[in-house]
């Protein structure tokens, strides 16, 4: 091997050394979550990556400070009751529809829009903001969240601090109303 040879190789291992040890950086960030607590992440602002899926086949990074009330559901159109836990949300939705300072982050385990759209349709259940809704089709923003049942909400204040979460269907009338007051007042679980 003439020493040409070698300068490339070892350059070509070491370019291949820090691409390697970038994708294993990226992958790694994430949020740190409680496993052994009820709750998932209490800190959006902390940094990392929880991506999923917009309409638009565009990606959304929901780490940082919102700067207003994030409401983060989530659901799985196969779980039983979700069809009422939608229509009750997208009625509260739409009764909320003025209020800027709320943004509705409706996260769908579902392998595509399609397949989401014919569902809603078969439903009856319309969707009075389409783009608030997102997808997580292998699970793994869910799984980041530690959302550990098929209907679960987590209210974050503007700050991106978990103010309070929902452990199956929600009361989307007086009590997630409340829950998001809570929210907005700066009010955190920690």
């Amino acid at each position: 091997m003439t020493p040409t040879q070698r300068r490339f190789a070892l350059g070509g291992g070491f370019a291949a050394a820090a691409l390697l040890f970038l994708f294993a950086w990226r992958a790694s960030l994430v949020p740190a979550t409680h496993p052994d607590h009820d709750h998932g992440i209490l800190n959006l602002d902390a940094g990392g990556r929880l991506m999923v899926e917009k309409r638009d086949a565009s990606e959304r990074n929901l780490v940082g400070r919102p700067g207003k009330v994030m409401v983060v559901h989530f659901f799985a159109p196969t779980a039983p009751g979700a069809v009422e836990e939608l229509g009750a949300l997208f009625a509260a939705q739409e009764r909320l529809k003025a209020d800027r300072g709320i943004d509705w982050v409706l996260i769908a385990r579902a392998r595509d829009f399609a397949s989401l759209d014919s569902w809603l349709a078969e439903n009856k259940v319309v969707p009075p903001a389409p783009d608030s809704l997102y997808l997580d089709p292998k699970g793994e923003t869910t799984q980041k969240l530690n959302c550990k049942r098929p209907l679960d909400t987590m209210f974050f204040n503007a700050d991106g601090k978990l103010a309070s979460q929902t452990r199956g269907p929600a009361d989307w009338t007086a009590g997630a109303i409340a829950r998001i007051n809570e929210a907005r007042g700066g009010a955190t679980i920690e």
